[in-house]
């Protein structure tokens, strides 16, 4: 994994929630691969951590233990759109 970072540039990279109309970024899910959307905004409550990895934006969903050095490390945390959207019940996969 890349090193941790207090910032990240992520100019370019700004899409809106089709349905509550919310800043977000998609990144690549650094567990399975797959795109996920994440809040555009920082947030104290945030669990993802985004990173650059040749070029490409990756999300790292962080345990209790990383978050905890993420954070006093600087790191601006995120969280993953669907915890946050309104209107999240729409996009869920029915199992």
């Amino acid at each position: 994994m890349v090193a941790v970072t207090a910032s990240l540039n992520l100019a370019g990279r700004h899409a809106v929630c089709r349905t509550c109309k919310a800043s977000i970024v998609w990144a690549v899910s650094a567990k399975t691969g797959t795109s996920m959307p994440i809040d555009y905004s920082p947030s104290p409550k945030g669990n993802v951590l985004l990173q650059m990895d040749r070029g490409q934006l990756v999300a790292a969903v962080l345990t209790a233990r990383q978050l905890a050095g993420a954070r006093a490390n600087g790191a601006q945390l995120r969280t993953e759109h669907h915890a946050t959207c309104p209107d999240a019940a729409m996009y869920r996969r029915q199992r």
